[in-house]
């Protein structure tokens, strides 16, 4: 080996060729292996660097993403909880009417009567004798006493026959369609509003269970009308009779259409979103019913759909009621909904809002925050190699500057 003099040399050594070659034939095999093997683990370190902070970003973006959700998840559900109060309360008041007829002291008092007497109020037989025919006026008198209170009662709660649309004749009568009936023990018809409608199979069930003892709910139908029907049943016991685990002597019915008296409850006051609803459903057998008017214009119990139908946001909320999820809705469009079951009645309560409205704003701030981010991470990485290649050369030239010296004074040698 021979080292090249002068302190200027530094400490670059060279390699001499082998049988008195030329000192050119000489590869730095050594010094590029060093090189080789550095520049792979500082571009294995940038390659590692710049996945993370993509990485970073994408997560950092879903987060923000997810995080809007859940405020929304929030937003949808406190209006969802004040929407399923305003139809409870509806659903109570409708059973405080009931309560109050139940309750009413000479009601209970002629029904117990009946009930000890087993006789129907309102019969007349021409062919009693004078005892039975002044029995028979008492109960008249009963019976239309009664009529008047339901009556009253039905004009001022609610439990009536709306009125007829057009000229209707007065000689035609209509069909039952809603009022107040009275029925006995046996479940029998004792008497009713004039628009009562019959006891129908639907019907006597839920009288059957107020029978029990158990308050009863006639669930919403199409009535006679055309209109949504439900009903209202609650036991009637005597005067002097401990209502816990008694039988009724009798039940008090209550049948009504539902309108925009429940309708109007599902609305928020003070909403601004263009695409929020509220509307109900059940399950009947394996397919969602809808029971509210839909903002598309399909009107309460005209629209079902298969229980099946892939992330149906009304199939879901009958799965899980209180559950929030990204579904879709019964027009097909993409909707964050919220749900809530309401109590006494098989239904439960949908708010919804689409998924376009509520993200739309977010989703292009985040894209945009997105692009951002990797522009700034492609920019940088392009900057560091760039200045490393420049480094690198820089270094290049310098040890050739360096082996060239070298090697001027290793000939002069």
């Amino acid at each position: 080996m021979a080292k090249a003099g002068g302190p200027e040399s530094g400490a670059e050594t060279v390699e001499e060729p082998p049988d008195g070659g030329d000192i050119d034939d000489v590869p730095p095999k050594k010094a590029k292996r060093q090189v080789s093997r550095t520049a792979l683990m500082i571009g294995a370190g940038m390659a590692v660097a710049v996945i993370a902070a993509i990485w970073g970003s994408f997560h950092f973006i879903e987060s923000e993403r997810q995080r809007e959700i859940q405020q929304w998840q929030v937003r949808l559900g406190i209006v969802a909880d004040s929407r399923t109060a305003a139809v409870g309360e509806w659903i109570e008041q409708n059973f405080s009417y009931m309560r109050e007829l139940s309750e009413n002291a000479s009601l209970q008092l002629y029904m117990s009567e009946l009930a000890d007497g087993g006789e129907e109020i309102g019969l007349d037989d021409k062919d009693k004798n004078s005892t039975e025919q002044v029995d028979a006026e008492e109960e008249a008198a009963s019976a239309s006493y009664l009529r008047n209170l339901l009556i009253a009662t039905a004009e001022r709660t609610g439990f009536k026959a709306p009125p007829p649309v057009g000229e209707v004749s007065a000689n035609v009568e209509r069909p039952g369609i809603a009022g107040i009936g009275l029925v006995d023990k046996e479940g029998k018809s004792l008497v009713g509003t004039p628009d009562m409608p019959p006891l129908t199979a639907k019907i006597r069930t839920a009288v059957a269970k107020a029978l029990d003892g158990e308050p009863a709910v006639i669930d919403v139908y199409i009535g006679a009308s055309g209109l949504p029907t439900m009903g209202f049943v609650l036991p009637i016991f005597g005067i002097q009779q401990d209502s816990d685990g008694a039988k009724g002597i009798g039940a008090a019915v209550g049948v009504r259409t539902i309108g925009k008296d429940l309708y109007d409850r599902l609305k928020q006051p003070g909403e601004i979103a263009e695409t929020t609803e509220t509307y109900m459903v059940r399950a009947r057998e394996a397919v969602v019913e809808y029971l509210t008017p839909l903002a598309d214009g399909t009107s309460p119990l005209k629209r079902t759909m298969s229980a099946d139908t892939p992330d149906l946001a009304g199939a879901h909320a009958l799965k899980k009621p209180g559950g929030f999820a990204i579904n879709s809705d019964y027009a097909g469009d993409e909707v964050l909904a919220a749900s809530r079951s309401v109590a006494g009645v098989p239904w439960v309560l949908i708010r919804k809002i689409s998924r376009k409205e509520a993200l739309s704003a977010t989703d292009t701030r985040l894209n945009t925050m997105l692009v951002v981010f990797i522009l700034l991470i492609v920019g940088i990485t392009v900057t560091i190699v760039a200045v490393w290649r420049h480094g690198s050369s820089v270094r290049a030239t310098q040890a050739a500057a360096n082996m060239k010296v070298a090697l001027e004074r290793f000939e002069n040698l």
